[in-house]
């Protein structure tokens, strides 16, 4: 028999078959074979084609926050730092699945009896519109006021059935991060449509030195106008993630620039969606005041 040790190679690990690897953590070890965790045949079926080097990396983290999208890779890790909980500090990974399966990667770190001690957190969008998204931007998705409260509260219990061991699910709490972010406070509305409006900036010409800064600045007078005139949050989140929503500015783009926004934008608790708070509490511990 050939066993092979690595502390850290997502190269090996995403070219080994799952079933054939045991995860070491706390020094205990832990077999990844079929019938030791909550894996279904087809979910070592989809591993064995989707597992790629990106993703092997949850095999040597301390904690995973696993997330459905590039723009969710990219800001969450910003936004822990701006918030004093920085992922390299923690030993937290960030795994980008792609789509909305977190579950066929949650469950290699569930198991019947002892569990494997590496917290992971699934984040994911809420799939509900809220009332006044226009037809263009909804799609076929439901609207919260078409459904009832109880409906509501079933979806997500629904979403969260596969919630076990150190598997938790955080489900945003109004419609997708962008969304999230714009209708908790203007101090983030205005951080996002300056990072929407430096992407539409970066994706219609090479940027020269004075473009992002004129694009913050005109951003900046568009949301104190909203301020001005009444505008409610959940209008004005819905103004901002309206070119997102119809592909007109790339999300990840957004993402970065958001990302760079943050080094200069004080953040308080309020700021930030609750279930990030909660995502990142988990994972964490308590987050700064």
């Amino acid at each position: 028999m050939q066993v092979i040790l690595t502390t850290h190679s997502p190269n090996l690990a995403s070219s080994t078959p799952v079933e054939c690897l045991t995860l070491v953590a706390r020094g205990r070890t832990f077999p990844l074979r079929r019938g030791r965790t909550r894996l279904t045949e087809g979910d070592y079926a989809f591993l064995t084609r989707f597992l790629d080097v990106t993703k092997a990396n949850m095999f040597f983290a301390r904690g995973l926050a696993m997330v459905e999208g590039d723009a969710e890779a990219i800001f969450l890790p910003a936004l822990a730092d701006a918030l004093g909980m920085p992922f390299n500090e923690h030993g937290i990974s960030v795994v980008n699945v792609g789509h909305v399966g977190l579950f066929r990667y949650s469950r290699v770190f569930q198991r019947a009896g002892e569990q494997i001690p590496v917290r992971v957190a699934c984040i994911r969008d809420r799939v509900l519109v809220p009332a006044g998204t226009s037809e263009v931007m909804r799609g076929k998705l439901a609207r919260w006021a078409d459904v009832t409260e109880e409906e509501i509260s079933a979806y997500i219990t629904n979403l969260t059935t596969g919630d076990d061991g150190p598997v938790k699910m955080f489900v945003s709490d109004w419609w997708t991060l962008e969304c999230d972010l714009a209708v908790t406070s203007w101090t983030m509305a205005r951080l996002m449509y300056r990072a929407v409006k430096l992407a539409s900036v970066a994706a219609r010409s090479w940027p020269d030195a004075d473009k992002p800064e004129k694009a913050i600045a005109r951003a900046g007078r568009v949301v104190d106008t909203w301020i001005g005139q009444g505008l409610s949050l959940e209008e004005a989140a819905l103004k901002i993630y309206r070119p997102l929503k119809l592909d007109n500015v790339s999300k990840p783009i957004t993402a970065r620039f958001a990302a760079q926004l943050l080094v200069s934008t004080p953040l308080v608790r309020s700021d930030v969606p609750p279930y990030l708070l909660d995502a990142f509490t988990y994972l964490c511990g308590e987050v700064a005041p």
